[in-house]
């Protein structure tokens, strides 16, 4: 049975009533959840990171809430680098891995607490290397926050993780269930690419947009978006990005 996955990134939630870049990204959150879930009913909602900007406990509650009470579905969340793991796990944010007919989902923790960087050592590839293996599925779809390939844009490249080649490798050659794709935020844009010719698939935010390929930080104009991802019987892995209008 094929399964449809909501994807939705960088929400920078703040305490209600502040803004964030002149933005209100509680409620981009809540616009992206009333369209997209007014296009269809997935079967997990998959948050890849920066899910708060700033508040403490209460704002991942902020967050757990909204989610939640808009669609009751298994829910997988993975930090970036502006979140604090312990406040995540504080607010009851759900992080180990789905399982969804034949299909494995699995996150990997790039982040540290509040460090631009991607922090993926050897421990962490060796952590993700077993926790793949130890999935029950047939397939297999990786969830983080920081890119895993460069995007042309200096300013967040200097971010992304390093030699992600080698790490996506282990996962594809490796045991474990048969590696399908990845997703990704933390570039506030969408981006298709692909890497041995499997999907790398990186969404836009839900709060606002970077200005693709900038050179330094640059904001973009368009609006907060989502993705959604079918997940094929076959292994196959289907997407689209979706813009609130």
């Amino acid at each position: 049975m094929q399964q449809t996955l909501l994807h939705i990134t960088d929400c920078h939630l703040t305490p209600a009533g502040e803004q964030l870049q002149n933005v209100d990204t509680n409620a981009g959150l809540g616009r992206v959840l009333q369209q997209a879930l007014a296009e269809a009913q997935p079967d997990a909602i998959i948050a890849t990171g920066d899910l708060v900007h700033s508040g403490g406990v209460e704002v991942y509650q902020q967050f757990l809430a909204a989610v939640s009470s808009a669609w009751d579905a298994p829910l997988l969340c993975v930090p970036g680098n502006h979140d604090f793991l312990q406040q995540m796990l504080a607010a009851g944010l759900p992080m180990e891995p789905l399982q969804l007919d034949d299909w494995s989902i699995v996150g990997l923790d790039s982040h540290g607490d509040d460090v631009p960087k991607a922090q993926v050592d050897d421990k962490r590839r060796q952590d993700l290397q077993q926790r793949w293996q130890q999935q029950p599925g047939r397939h297999g779809l990786l969830a983080t926050h920081h890119p895993l390939l460069s995007i042309g844009a200096p300013w967040l490249d200097k971010d992304r993780i390093e030699d992600p080649e080698t790490l996506l490798d282990g996962l594809m050659d490796g045991p474990g269930p048969d590696y399908a794709g990845a997703i990704f935020g933390h570039a506030h844009q969408e981006i298709n690419a692909h890497y041995r010719g499997v999907p790398l698939f990186g969404t836009p935010a839900t709060a606002f947009q970077f200005q693709p390929r900038s050179q330094v930080f640059s904001m973009g104009s368009l609006t907060p978006g989502y993705r959604w991802l079918t997940l094929g019987d076959d292994g196959s892995v289907t997407s689209e990005v979706r813009w609130v209008h």
